[in-house]
Formats: C-alpha cells, structure tokens, sequence
C-alpha cells in the first residue's frame, strides 16, 4: 500500500530482463525520491536549522562520562580506572575532579599534562 508495494509488485511481474512494469517502478521510485527529499529540506528548514550545541553542557557530559578513564589505563592501570570511573559516577563528580581527588597526581602516577592529554574531550 503504497510506493515501496507497488515497486515490489511490479518487479516481481516482469520476466526476466524484459519487465514490461519498468514505467511503473520508475515513477513510484521517482516519486519515493521526490518525497524524501521534500521531507528531507523540510526536516532541516524546521527543525535542524538554527540549532545550536551548548557548548558547557556537552563539555560537562563528556568529562563525566566513565568511558573517558580508558586513556589512564597506560597510567594508572586497569583495575585503578575503573575505580575513578565507579567513584566518579557515585560523587557525580568530573573524571578530572575524581583523579585529583584521588592524589593520583600527588603519588606520582601520573603527571598534570599526562591527565590532561589523557583527558582531551
């Protein structure tokens, strides 16, 4: 019942490379084209257009996020991530807040550039 129906129908109809359906499939097909694109420009005329990303919003997600700790692994460790990742989330605190917090620094696991290239969001 509808566009993608009828091109199925009609392909299925014809034998072999002679399909006498071929007028039919290529207007339904061309109007499934016409349709999309339509929606396509209405789509991103109102709605996507004048969108904008908050910028501290997506920052403040992205450096909470538990799959950030991956890069310390070659500093801290495994096991030591993970547990940054677990205290992170329970304090709702920065991976960044989390690891100074910790004295990771302070030990000498890491350095404050090691942290900071290691955290790069």
């Amino acid at each position: 019942t509808g566009n993608d129906t009828t091109v199925a129908t009609a392909g299925a109809a014809g034998n072999f490379e002679l399909n006498v359906m071929l007028p039919v499939i290529a207007k339904n097909l061309l109007e499934s084209v016409r349709l999309l694109a339509n929606a396509s420009r209405l789509l991103a005329d109102r709605t996507v257009d004048g969108i904008t990303a908050n910028v501290e919003r997506a920052r403040a997600y992205a450096e909470s996020s538990p799959s950030v700790v991956t890069p310390l692994n070659k500093y801290i460790g495994y096991e030591e991530a993970a547990k940054v990742a677990k205290q992170s989330l329970k304090d709702g605190t920065t991976i960044r807040e989390t690891v100074l917090a910790s004295g990771y620094v302070e030990r000498g696991d890491l350095t404050v550039e090691q942290l900071d290239e290691a955290l790069d969001v």
